[in-house]
């Protein structure tokens, strides 16, 4: 299984801690610029059963994902920002990152187009 998720800003092959539960991403069309940010757990439940693979999620969005298969996936990077330990630490970075970027509210520069799949 080819994992396509990368360390924010550094571009090397992240590696999941799976001690932790889950973490925050951003992925950006290459293309337009476009981005979205959100979070994939690792597990499911106490028991800790495998959620959907990981390794191959290319989020929730499905504007998002229409590009990707419209454009290829190669125009996407897959970043991880961080990891975190449960669920409301999880939740709550990636609001926090939600609003840090203004993900509902910019635009593409000198567009009004979002500048975000974000909605």
């Amino acid at each position: 299984m080819v994992n396509h998720w990368v360390c924010y800003n550094t571009g090397k092959p992240f590696e999941a801690n799976l001690e932790k539960f889950g973490f925050v991403y951003i992925i950006t069309n290459t293309k337009s610029g476009k981005a979205y940010v959100g979070c994939k757990q690792y597990f499911l439940g106490k028991a800790k059963r495998k959620m959907k693979k990981w390794e191959i999620y290319t989020g929730s969005s499905k504007y998002l994902n229409a590009d990707i298969e419209k454009i290829g996936k190669e125009h996407f990077t897959f970043e991880v920002i961080a990891e975190y330990k449960n669920k409301r630490s999880l939740r709550y970075y990636e609001m926090y990152y939600q609003v840090k970027w203004n993900v509902l509210t910019a635009t593409v520069e000198g567009t009004d187009e979002p500048a975000f799949y974000n909605s």
